[in-house]
């Protein structure tokens, strides 16, 4: 089991969201979602970069989560 995170950062609105996933799994994993550390719905990405875990660990200390 491999598990990867990719960091989301919304241009507009400066929200930071997290995503899991679970690959190399013999059964089937939804991607999950975070948003201050809580489980959200699959949410719109539209509007949303990929960053990297220096500047998404920056941008969350910077707004104290």
């Amino acid at each position: 089991m491999v598990t990867t995170y990719k960091y989301f950062k919304n241009s507009n609105t400066g929200d930071i969201l997290m995503s899991q996933e679970f690959t190399e799994i013999s059964f089937y994993c939804p991607i999950y979602y975070y948003r201050n550390n809580k489980q959200i719905d699959t949410p719109d990405l539209t509007g949303y970069v990929e960053i990297s875990k220096k500047k998404y660990d920056r941008i969350k200390r910077k707004i104290k989560i």
